[in-house]
C-alpha cells in the first residue's frame, strides 16, 4: 500500500520534474552536437581532395621543363630521368600537326618500359627539336594521352652530355661547347601546352 501511495502522489518516475529536466536538457545536448557534427563522409572526402591538391602540386613543383621548338611552335619539354625513351602525348601530335609522320609501333612484342602505365600507339622516326642553339633529329613514342606533353628520356638526355643542374635551375648541354638551357616555370603541362596552340 506504501507503494501505491507513492505511485499516486508523486506519479510515476519518468513525470517527475527533475527527470523531465534532465530528459530535456539531454535531448538538446544531442540535437546541439548532432547539428554541429560534420559527417564522417564529408571529413574524409576534404582529407582526401586536400592530399590528392598537395601530391598534385608536389609532383607538378618537382618537374623540370625547358623551352623548345618543335615543328614551328613553341613547347615545354619534361626532362624526364625516369623513363628510357622520348615521348609525345597523341594530344601533342594532334596540336604539332605531325600525324602524318606518326608510324605504327614496330615493336609490337617488344614492351616498352614506361612510366605511369602509359600506352604506346605508335611512334616518330624523326622528331626534330630544337633546344637552345642545338638541332635535335631524335625518335620518339607516341603514347595515348590527353595532355599535350613531350618529354625527353634519358636515352636523349645522355646523347647530349646533359647536366641537370637544380641550383641554378638549368639543363646543361654538351661536353666542350656548354649551353645552358634555363628551367621553365612549372605551370599544369596540360594548361600551359593548350595556352600556346
Amino acid at each position: 500500500m506504501f507503494y501505491s501511495g507513492l505511485l499516486t502522489e508523486g506519479g510515476r518516475k519518468e513525470t517527475q520534474p527533475h527527470n523531465i529536466l534532465q530528459r530535456r536538457l539531454m535531448e538538446t545536448n544531442l540535437s546541439k552536437l548532432r547539428s554541429s557534427r560534420v559527417p564522417w563522409t564529408s571529413k574524409t572526402n576534404k582529407l582526401n581532395q586536400a592530399k590528392s591538391e598537395g601530391l598534385k602540386k608536389s609532383e607538378d613543383d618537382d618537374m623540370i621543363l625547358v623551352s623548345c621548338q618543335c615543328a614551328g611552335k613553341d613547347v615545354k619539354a619534361l626532362i624526364d630521368t625516369g623513363c628510357q625513351y622520348n615521348l609525345i602525348s597523341s594530344a601533342c601530335v594532334y596540336r604539332l600537326g605531325l600525324k602524318e609522320h606518326v608510324r605504327s609501333h614496330k615493336h609490337e612484342g617488344e614492351k616498352l618500359s614506361l612510366p605511369r602505365h602509359l600506352k604506346v600507339v605508335g611512334q616518330i622516326e624523326h622528331l626534330v627539336i630544337t633546344l637552345g642553339s642545338l638541332r635535335l633529329d631524335c625518335p620518339a613514342a607516341v603514347v595515348e594521352d590527353n595532355e599535350k606533353n613531350l618529354s625527353l628520356g634519358l636515352q636523349t638526355l645522355r646523347s647530349l652530355k646533359c647536366i641537370i643542374n637544380l641550383d641554378k635551375h638549368q639543363l646543361i648541354m654538351g661536353k666542350t661547347d656548354k649551353e645552358e638551357i634555363p628551367f621553365v616555370e612549372t605551370v599544369s603541362l596540360n594548361e600551359d601546352n593548350t595556352s600556346e596552340a
